[in-house]
């Protein structure tokens, strides 16, 4: 009996702690793939961790060079949101933390857009944000890069996906040309990166984001984005980033 007194007086002390047990719990986030840029450079790139936090602030955490793994706290009855950007505003690692999702949380480039776009939204609909599903998620992240992001977001934080938000918009034909000499290497894990000669030309599909390209002999970077319900592209050089 005298120890079922101690218990009821601490547990008030228990719940009063930052990271509350019956409410949260620690996971671990990944980061899964090296970059393809630190393949190159042989050097780590840092990152920019951003997560929901079950109010409408986001949590951010610098990772230095090389930390690709982090232990944290989320609610343990509500979706969070995770992104890490590389050197903070490159193209973002996501993932989703979810009651009975697969644990540690594996951030990938295939996650990415979709995590950023619903972080991007998350101060106008906290809880809206935090009640959706999943693994529908999971499977929606694949197409996002193909799809009318604002229609997209509309119906996610209305509940619903119509057919309008999920039609697959066609890729669109870019050329690329008057670019410096050299190897361009893609900030994407899929193998997009190309050499350019002089006088040369590049033709890809571009998808509805913003990409880059690092040019390590000349030390700039080529950022397209490509608007494919508009069927238009905008290309720009600037330096390269430090790191």
């Amino acid at each position: 009996m005298k120890w079922l007194v101690y218990i009821c007086l601490l547990f008030p002390l228990c719940v009063s702690c930052d990271s509350n047990p019956l409410y949260e719990r620690r996971i671990d986030v990944v980061i899964a793939d090296q970059h393809p840029w630190k393949k190159v450079s042989h050097r780590p790139l840092w990152h920019t961790l951003v997560a929901t936090n079950g109010s409408k602030e986001l949590q951010k955490v610098y990772l230095e060079g090389g930390v690709t793994s982090i232990s944290t706290p989320v609610k343990r009855d509500r979706l969070t949101v995770f992104c890490a950007y590389p050197l903070s505003n490159l193209f973002p690692y996501g993932g989703f933390y979810y009651p009975g999702c697969d644990l540690p949380v594996v951030l990938t480039q295939q996650q990415g857009q979709l995590a950023s776009l619903l972080l991007d939204a998350y101060a106008y609909n906290a809880q809206a944000i935090e009640n959706l599903n999943g693994r529908q998620l999971a499977d929606l992240a694949l197409k996002v890069s193909l799809l009318d992001t604002s229609n997209l977001l509309l119906d996610l934080l209305n509940g619903k996906l119509d057919h309008e938000s999920m039609t697959l918009q066609p890729k669109l034909a870019v050329a690329l040309a008057d670019l410096p000499y050299g190897y361009w290497v893609s900030e994407r894990a899929e193998e997009r990166s190309f050499y350019f000669l002089c006088n040369d030309t590049h033709y890809l599909e571009a998808e509805g984001l913003v990409e880059r390209w690092w040019n390590q002999e000349q030390q700039v970077c080529l950022t397209l984005f490509a608007d494919l319900k508009q069927q238009r592209f905008y290309t720009s050089l600037s330096k390269a980033p430090l790191w």
